[in-house]
């Protein structure tokens, strides 16, 4: 029996040999898989999923055109034109470093530029996608734009050098008329990696062109349109095998402006035209800025701001050195003068200082201030232009020969809460809210502003020098244009507004955009006709501070402005700036009219006025005087 047993024990010990060994495998092949798995998705996590990714559905994007501009009477300004690009599509590269070298060596690009443009990295050069695996977008992305038909040669003779990438046609945005209402029109650029993160979530993709600046910025939404494309099958070597449906793209949205594009062209050049003058006078180049409106519904019918910009140098993607020259331009080019430049305004202010009088009660239209030459205010005096003074003067002499003796005298009557009502409800401190981005508020200085920002209380000589648009107070020609406006118009305050449709592309109406009146001034119409018979003295009644522009025949009203200024960095010379605004014609007014002459040094009535002139003999199609003295109508 005990032999029995022993013999069955050694059988046994075989078979208990080979399970654990068979066990012990087990084991051993399981932890190999374990630490197989392990290195797959902790070491080699982003190769294969790059490998995964390639097999899979993809869409090929097809750009759409951006919404076509027009003006007024329907001249386009602002369309598209086809661009040859090369795009990426960065998870089908295979060496990624040695490709985008090749294609900025082919090509004459910047190496890390190619770089920022795939992983939105400014400056940085990567070596592999897997190290960013998470920051790579699908693609494809746009990574040299506007080829000539010579670079798409050389790129289509190595194309076998560069998968992954390829050339395609793309709608890319053009601005015919070059530098002309720059400012306005805005441009358009590649959306940077901190506006496709805030974007995205609205249907932006990170290949998309986007408005920067201008209308092309405030009504992005409505001109992007909506991209097309092809939906695909690729496999891991990055082929097509299967296309499963196409969609066409869909071009956005026009915009029919208030804008005249003669009246524009007729502004742009003179305002040009008057800047040089007065660079061969001072011996050095300047800026400024004119806006026409229909006063009676603040439609904007032109829109200067000069030293302009080309719109077409950002279409394509603008070069380092042509976006750093207009960085470092010292005439400020990229600067919206119109509505992002707050200035003391001079004595185009007392427009609002007359209507201060006029509605508070202070003055009638027989009332008068006697001007000596000079007003003493316990003690500090304050000089008129005129040595001697003007004499005795009622309020539209006063306007007409812009005595500042007289206003130094009504400002002090009216006192500075009075004068900053009145200023107020014109707008002065406050946007216009124009449809255009940028806009400053300016500056509506009261005791409050002032104890704030200097620690210092408000002197009876702050509101003297105010009373005639100096001091602190600071305006944008915009803002100043919403005043003449309002004098014309016999009291009433509109939005002004640069776009009058949104139109689909089929040229359905998709949005008007009526006149806005945004309130009244608190002065009566009968008032209002007493300022606006001043200024029609300034031009016409021959001992007017603008004379100078009278146009023989035709009768508009005007009113100078001219800014003293304190040395500066900027303004070394401390160079006056000169104003001008106006409305024509005189019984009853089609156009108000500002122009803004930025440290021209000199007067109103010279260094701005004959641009303003020259606005309304465009706008009423009057040419120079003839044999009569009279202006000849076109």
């Amino acid at each position: 029996m005990a032999g029995s047993l022993a013999a069955r024990d050694e059988s046994r010990a075989p078979r208990v040999r080979r399970t654990i060994v068979l066990a012990a495998g087990i084991v051993i092949a399981l932890a190999i898989l374990f630490a197989r798995l392990v290195s797959l998705q902790l070491s080699h996590g982003a190769y294969y999923e790059r490998l995964a990714n390639l097999n899979q559905l993809r869409t090929i994007p097809v750009s759409a055109p951006r919404g076509v501009l027009y003006d007024r009477n329907g001249v386009v300004i602002v369309r598209n034109r086809p661009s040859f690009v090369v795009q990426i599509v960065p998870m089908q590269v295979k060496d990624p470093q040695q490709e985008l070298g090749a294609l900025a060596a082919l090509l004459g690009l910047q190496q890390d530029e190619l770089w920022r443009r795939v992983l939105y990295q400014n400056g940085v050069t990567y070596q592999s996608f897997d190290a960013l695996a998470e920051n790579i977008p699908l693609g494809p992305i746009n990574v040299a734009e506007d080829l000539t038909p010579a670079e798409v040669g050389r790129f289509s003779e190595a194309a076998d050098r560069f998968p992954g990438m390829d050339v395609e046609l793309i709608p890319v945005r053009q601005y015919p008329h070059r530098t002309l209402g720059s400012h306005f029109l805005g441009y358009v650029g590649q959306i940077t990696e901190a506006e496709y993160k805030q974007r995205r979530a609205h249907g932006y993709g990170p290949n998309d062109v986007v408005g920067e600046d201008g209308l092309e910025y405030t009504y992005d939404r409505w001109l992007r349109g909506r991209e097309g494309g092809r939906r695909i099958k690729v496999n891991s070597a990055g082929e097509a095998v299967a296309t499963f449906q196409s969609f066409p793209a869909v071009s956005g949205n026009d915009l029919v402006l208030n804008v005249d594009w003669h009246l524009q062209e007729a502004a742009e050049t003179a305002m040009a035209r008057q800047i040089g003058i007065i660079a061969k006078r001072v011996g050095q180049r300047t800026g400024g800025a004119a806006i026409v409106e229909d006063p009676n519904t603040g439609a904007i019918l032109a829109f200067v701001s000069q030293p302009n910009i080309d719109p077409n140098d950002f279409a394509a993607g603008i070069t380092q050195k042509r976006y750093n020259a207009y960085l470092n331009d010292p005439l400020r080019s990229l600067f919206n003068r119109a509505i992002a430049g707050a200035y003391p305004t001079g004595s185009t202010f007392k427009l609002i200082t007359s209507s201060a009088a006029l509605g508070s009660g202070l003055m009638d239209a027989s009332s008068t201030r006697y001007c000596g030459g000079a007003f003493d205010l316990n003690g500090f005096i304050f000089n008129d232009d005129r040595a001697g003074g003007h004499g005795t003067l009622d309020l539209t002499s006063a306007i007409s020969e812009s005595c500042d003796v007289f206003f130094y005298q009504v400002g002090h009557e009216l006192g500075i809460d009075r004068l900053d009502r009145y200023a107020a409800a014109y707008g002065i401190g406050a946007q216009t809210r124009i449809d255009l981005p940028g806009e400053t508020s300016g500056i509506l200085p009261t005791p409050a502003w002032k104890q704030r920002e200097y620690k210092d209380e408000w002197y009876g000589g702050d509101t003297v020098n105010m009373a005639i648009g100096q001091g602190y107070l600071e305006a944008s020609p915009i803002q100043m244009l919403k005043v003449v406006g309002a004098v014309a118009n016999g009291g009433t305050l509109y939005k002004p507004q640069l776009v009058r449709q949104i139109k689909d592309p089929h040229g359905r109406v998709l949005a008007t955009f009526a006149p806005v009146v945004e309130g009244r001034v608190p002065v009566s119409p009968d008032d209002l006709a007493i300022i606006r018979k001043g200024m029609l003295g300034a031009i016409e009644s021959g001992y007017g501070t603008a004379y100078n522009v009278e146009i023989p025949g035709f009768h508009y009203a005007g009113k100078t402005g001219t800014a003293e200024n304190v040395p500066t960095g900027d303004n070394p010379s401390g160079r006056n700036h000169a104003w001008f605004v106006c409305f024509a014609p005189y019984e009853n007014p089609k156009i108000a009219v500002v122009v803004f002459m930025d440290q021209s040094g000199g007067f109103g009535a010279v260094n701005a006025a004959p641009v303003a002139q020259a606005i309304v003999q465009s706008y009423f199609h009057i040419r120079s005087a003839g044999p009569s003295g009279s202006g000849i109508r076109d």
